[in-house]
């Protein structure tokens, strides 16, 4: 949401670097008929507006300074206090007009450049207010930058921010560095399929140039910078700006949820063999025990029958013995893994 502009006609300070008293006395008239609340804070050098302006305590809405003083002048003067990086509207003042100096100015980060016979209490007022307005916004876009950096920094994810046609890394944030064990640096020499085997490749770039949004189905492989393979979804979406069109895209590293599932289908083939033991294997001998029980029962035998019936009773005890152990240990394999 959009911050609201301050008023600047209830609250101003303003620091005029000027070393004619006679054009400071008239920017100052102008200053105090425009605007209701204003501090002025006046000096001649530069020397001593910068140990003013450095002093944490200094509060400085703008700075209206002379482009010729003692000791600097010109596009000298402009780079040293813009060099101090004070975050303050800087206004250039001279008293004539050099077009090729004022378009210089304005682009290495002057707000704005103004002949000192043509200044007005109007066309000063309207100046001002417009460089505070700029600044402010300047200021919510470096903040709102700054919060977008720190979500991609800070996200958990490995994430990177693609050239949306090349698919050149552009940035990438702390927890792809960490994972991946390349620096920033290297992965800015990247291209992002560099990461994925050859013949995964050319599936890549279809589906992120191409914008199939829906990757979840599909698992790729990464390479870690020490030859590590590893198993990922990937996810993306497409960002806009002004001048550039881009893609920022997460990894989600499911190696161990792979390896998990895949063990999971290991014990399941195992347990169904298992069952399957159960059903078949030990009904045989069992069928076996009970259709020798049945025939002692119904039969009258002398002693060397009952003898024989009695060791095939022992053979088929045996045999179910031993398919009773080996599905046990079987299953206590499966319990360890």
């Amino acid at each position: 949401m959009p911050q609201r502009l301050p008023d600047y006609s209830e609250k101003l300070s303003v620091l005029i670097i000027e070393d004619n008293q006679g054009d400071f006395v008239l920017i100052e008239d102008y200053l105090l008929e425009k605007f209701k609340s204003i501090e002025i804070i006046h000096f001649t050098n530069f020397a001593n507006s910068i140990d003013y302006l450095q002093n944490p305590k200094t509060k400085v809405s703008l700075i209206l300074m002379d482009l010729h003083l003692p000791c600097l002048k010109g596009i000298e003067l402009i780079n040293t206090i813009l060099a101090y990086n004070f975050h303050i509207p800087v206004v250039i003042l001279t008293g004539y007009s050099d077009i090729d100096l004022a378009k210089k100015s304005l682009q290495i980060g002057v707000y704005d450049y103004l002949i000192k016979d043509e200044i007005n209490p109007v066309i000063l007022h309207k100046t001002i207010i417009y460089a505070l307005n700029r600044s402010s916004f300047i200021n919510q876009i470096e903040a709102e930058k700054s919060n977008y950096e720190n979500l991609f920094n800070f996200s958990p994810q490995p994430t990177w921010l693609l050239d949306s046609k090349s698919l050149k890394i552009r940035n990438a944030n702390d927890a792809a560095q960490k994972k991946y064990g390349y620096s920033l640096t290297q992965f800015l020499e990247m291209s992002f399929t560099q990461l994925f085997p050859i013949e995964e490749e050319e599936l890549i770039k279809h589906k992120l140039i191409s914008q199939e949004y829906e990757l979840n189905s599909d698992h790729f492989t990464h390479f870690l910078s020490n030859g590590e393979e590893i198993k990922v979804d990937i996810y993306f979406r497409e960002i806009n700006g002004r001048s550039t069109h881009g893609l920022i895209v997460q990894s989600n590293d499911v190696s161990k949820t792979l390896q998990h599932i895949s063990t999971i289908e290991v014990q399941n083939e195992k347990l169904r063999k298992i069952a399957w033991t159960q059903s078949h294997m030990v009904r045989a001998p069992l069928a076996r025990i009970l259709g020798i029980i049945n025939v002692i029962e119904m039969e009258k035998m002398d002693a060397d029958e009952l003898l024989f019936y009695l060791k095939q009773l022992r053979v088929s005890g045996n045999e179910m013995d031993e398919i009773i152990r080996k599905i046990v240990n079987e299953t206590n394999h499966i319990e360890k893994q």
